[in-house]
């Protein structure tokens, strides 16, 4: 009789049953143990974070990553913030002198020199960001930029994750009505005596995208420095002031059609957004974003962290979410679902190397002597003596000052980039100044700039903290010194300095020449108002950096010494050496 027969039969019914019954009860009570157990005990005996700063064009690609790393570690919180590059540059240059630089679940976005001679002077102004554990900006350029702040725990280069050629963008129509039967090329609309339509340019002394355009220009010129000036002439209307990487759209044909300077990447994302443009390649392929990853933190736990997110984005499968969001690989292999119509080459794009440090600082300084902008730190006095009534008027000098100010942030460029700070004495506990706001371009922030400007209020007790405040600004503008500009402090005052804790003249005078470099001329326009002035006092200090001093009587002369002071420093090396 076969073995099935026998537990078919009746008699055999109860052992079986019994047999499952107990296999039942000992399973059941194994998972008991096991969910109790892993519910006593924790998952991980300590948690690492690891804060990841990426430019906004591949934050995205970045955090989808992540949260594939955190899902199979639960020990790791992968914080992937989406942070404009230039803001992470501030946050880690006023870490400086400290060069290491350290921040210490799951993978989530979040919202968009030497020592000073007393405890405060010099201290550089905090940051309302932290600095970051990891860094992925849109460019090297702004690595190099870091450490020319000081911040020497930034490594001068990263590890490529991915690459998005420079191009330019044009409406479909445009690019149909200047093509003709001709092929579109850099040198017919770029480089052109007459340009058939204006082209927007990013400001290349802030924006990668325009420093690559500058590299195309100089390409186009065949290295003539003539030639290469004639067309950033021709093309220095049409400069755009950029907050990180946002470049506008091309305009179709009608009086504002115009071109613009911007990435394959942008191209294919209008696309996306219904809108049809065009990308026209330069001849010679020119240093665009090659988003370096750079790790800051030199903190063992998350340094590992770090490695093990840069091999998941550079694996296989890493490089395929980032080509889904339209960027190519290190190498230029093709993002992923091109549009024919866009022109995007789907062939591999190799990227091109940026120049040398100094090839670039030459580059960026031609372009500035014909774009003149500025990158200005404006220092306000609000003392208590800035109560005082300006004679025939009945306004105090606090409340003129304002107003001028406001109305010179109205005039300037939008590629000027301008910063405001105050300054009294302790006004941040034994800091005698405070950042109002930060460097940046006046252009997307001139509203919020006279907003600002017009909150400032007179400290009624307050003294000079003259000496302190212009150290620290002069240490915090030497750090962040940016060529193609006219780099300057500016120091709005009606008093000589009479803080008895802080900073003396002698010591002023002597740090102020450690820091200057007649290679990056940097000087502080002294703009003094009212009749406690000591001219000498700021003459001194002005002539140690080469900079110069204005008197007025009245704060509505200002607006006139600034466009002056504008006009004389407007040398930039190597023709004057300040």
């Amino acid at each position: 009789m076969s073995e099935g027969s026998l537990r078919s039969r009746p008699e055999f019914w109860p052992v079986t049953m019994l047999s499952i019954a107990l296999i039942a009860v000992l399973a059941g009570w194994s998972g008991y143990t096991y969910i109790d157990r892993t519910r006593s005990d924790p998952p991980c005996s300590q948690r690492t974070t690891l804060r990841v700063a990426a430019a906004p064009s591949i934050a995205p690609p970045i955090r989808e990553i992540a949260s594939r790393l955190t899902a199979r570690d639960e020990c790791l919180d992968l914080i992937v913030e989406e942070r404009e590059s230039a803001d992470v540059l501030r946050a880690v240059a006023r870490t400086a002198p400290d060069s290491a630089v350290t921040v210490s679940g799951s993978a989530s976005a979040s919202p968009a020199g030497g020592k000073s001679a007393s405890p405060s002077a010099g201290a550089p102004v905090e940051s309302a960001e932290p600095a970051p554990d990891v860094w992925v900006p849109e460019s090297t350029l702004w690595l190099r930029r870091a450490r020319s702040a000081g911040a020497f725990g930034v490594p001068a280069e990263g590890i490529s994750v991915a690459t998005s050629p420079v191009v330019l963008a044009l409406d479909q129509n445009t690019a149909t009505r200047l093509a003709g039967k001709k092929q579109l090329t850099w040198p017919k609309l770029v480089g052109a005596a007459k340009l058939p339509v204006p082209v927007a340019l990013p400001d290349p002394a802030t924006s990668p995208l325009g420093f690559g355009a500058l590299v195309g220009i100089r390409n186009i010129a065949k290295g003539d420095a003539p030639g290469t000036a004639a067309i950033m002439r021709r093309l220095s209307p049409y400069t755009v002031s950029t907050a990180g990487e946002a470049v506008p759209d091309p305009a179709g044909p009608g009086k504002d059609e115009s071109a613009v300077i911007s990435t394959e990447q942008q191209v294919l994302f209008a696309a996306d957004g219904g809108k049809k443009q065009v990308a026209v390649y330069p001849g010679t392929a020119v240093p665009g974003p090659d988003y370096p990853y750079a790790v800051i933190t030199a903190e063992d736990e998350p340094r590992e962290y770090a490695a093990t997110l840069l091999r998941a984005m550079l694996a296989a499968n890493g490089a395929s979410v980032i080509s889904a969001y339209g960027l190519r690989t290190p190498s230029g292999a093709a993002p992923a679902g091109v549009v024919s119509a866009t022109k995007i080459r789907t062939g591999t794009y190799a990227p091109a190397a940026l120049p040398s440090e100094t090839d670039t600082e030459a580059l960026l300084n031609a372009w500035g002597g014909v774009h003149i902008s500025a990158r200005m730190l404006a220092v306000f006095d609000i003392s208590g003596s800035m109560a005082a009534v300006v004679p025939g008027s009945s306004e105090t000098r606090m409340q003129a000052t304002v107003k001028a100010a406001q109305d010179g942030v109205k005039l300037l460029l939008p590629t000027t980039e301008l910063g405001i700070w105050e300054f009294s004495t302790d006004l941040d506990g034994k800091r005698d100044y405070r950042e109002v706001i930060p460097v940046g371009p006046i252009g997307p922030r001139r509203e919020e700039l006279i907003r600002k400007v017009g909150r400032m209020e007179v400290e009624p007790n307050g003294h000079t903290g003259l000496y302190d405040t212009a150290l620290a600004a002069y240490r915090d503008a030497t750090r962040n010194w940016t060529p193609g500009r006219i780099n300057m402090v500016l120091i709005l005052t009606d008093g000589t300095d009479d803080n008895a804790s802080g900073l003396k003249r002698p010591e002023l005078l002597r740090e102020l020449g450690r820091l200057v470099d007649r290679k990056r001329p940097l000087p502080i326009l002294f703009i003094g108002v009212g009749p406690e002035i000591d001219a000498g006092e700021l003459n001194q200090i002005a002539k140690a950096t080469g900079g110069q001093v204005a008197l007025t009587e009245k704060p509505s002369g200002i607006r006139q010494i600034f466009y002056t002071a504008l006009a004389e420093f407007s040398c930039l090396p190597p023709r004057c050496r300040r």
